[in-house]
């Protein structure tokens, strides 16, 4: 279940249209944030979902984020996490061959949601992306 509802990210996408896949998106963002917080400690209700006002606004902007990156990327199951470059239709792209984490692959989370976490106060390390 997803920390954010598509209104909510149709509102931070404005003027952009909110995407078909709007909803898998948003899933799979959420599944994200938590794939980077295990083992962070924070309250949580019976239903494993953030207590308090300050830690609901730090997950729901981490997940817009990545959402957001999800969306940018056009790759929401990492599947293009090698591809240095690549064409469709009248689009081109190209990734540098060595990104910020050395890796030489597309990093799976967004630098945006990140530095919402680490500044949040849910991150004090700097998480292997890739």
């Amino acid at each position: 279940m997803a920390y954010v509802t598509e209104e909510e990210f149709a509102a931070f996408l404005d003027p952009e249209p909110l995407p078909a896949n709007a909803r898998r998106l948003l899933d799979t963002a959420s599944d994200q944030i938590d794939e980077l917080l295990v083992g962070v400690v924070y309250d949580t209700d019976e239903d494993g979902d953030p207590v308090g006002l300050m830690l609901s606004r730090v997950f729901a902007k981490a997940v817009i984020y990545q959402a957001q990156y999800l969306k940018e990327t056009g790759d929401e199951t990492g599947a293009n996490a090698n591809v240095s470059s690549m064409s469709q239709g009248g689009l081109s792209i190209a990734r540098a061959l060595r990104g910020s984490s050395g890796s030489g692959r597309t990093p799976r989370y967004s630098e945006n949601a990140i530095g919402v976490l680490r500044t949040g106060g849910l991150l004090s390390i700097y998480p292997r992306t890739r």
